[in-house]
């Protein structure tokens, strides 16, 4: 299907999508273009623009044109139910899953990019910077969703801890960050890796399960 014609298609659940979203003025410069086989499973919570400047197609959501995956079978999946605060652009490619619970915050700066199949799960606080490139099949989840109990002391442990993902951080494609990673300025993290815990240094190659710094003074080349 030619992209144009795909993009037309979509306009009536964009339109939706976006009046469930944004207040009724910003909704009809439709800042949402969703595609239109899209399954929405909760739109209960909002959209934000950092700087208040609501511009259309902002929040671009199922298009893509990765060859390895055949859009017919990656169908996306929405779940809005909390808050998805974005500063500028974000591309979110064809076969993504958002899912925001109630009362999550996710934050994501400008020019944020992901070629296809990400998938996002947020139960209490995500952040994004700026100009972030996310390869397909990646997982970032801040949830277990179950909490844990030490048998020997009976204290529980909580189940959700945020995740910060600094400026210009590279994530390769079916890499997995879980609660509590913390990623600086200018990482790139290698295909396939599992993220657990807190980085301090910018500009590095993290790899591996678990993770390691196997690179440093490194990040990724944008003209």
């Amino acid at each position: 299907m030619k992209p144009i014609i795909e993009k037309i298609l979509s306009i009536p659940k964009s339109l939706y999508v976006s009046i469930r979203l944004f207040p009724l003025h910003d909704a009809l410069k439709l800042p949402c273009l969703v595609r239109y086989n899209t399954k929405i499973l909760d739109l209960n919570g909002q959209i934000k623009v950092k700087n208040g400047i609501v511009k259309p197609f902002m929040f671009h959501f199922g298009f893509g044109g990765v060859g390895v995956f055949d859009k017919r079978y990656e169908r996306s999946i929405l779940q809005i139910g909390g808050i998805l605060e974005i500063e500028g652009n974000a591309t979110f490619g064809h076969g993504c899953r958002i899912c925001v619970t109630k009362n999550a915050i996710v934050n994501i700066g400008a020019d944020f990019v992901n070629t296809a199949a990400m998938t996002l799960i947020c139960a209490h606080r995500i952040y994004i910077g700026t100009r972030v490139t996310v390869s397909w099949n990646v997982l970032i989840m801040d949830t277990d969703w179950h909490n844990t109990i030490n048998t020997k002391t009976n204290s529980v442990g909580c189940h959700y801890c945020p995740i910060y993902i600094g400026d210009k951080t590279w994530i390769g494609t079916r890499s997995i960050i879980l609660k509590g990673s913390y990623l600086p300025k200018g990482c790139i993290i290698g295909a396939g890796t599992v993220v657990t815990k807190q980085y301090m240094e910018e500009n590095i190659c993290i790899a591996g399960n678990p993770a390691n710094v196997v690179k440093k003074d490194i990040t990724m080349y944008r003209e």
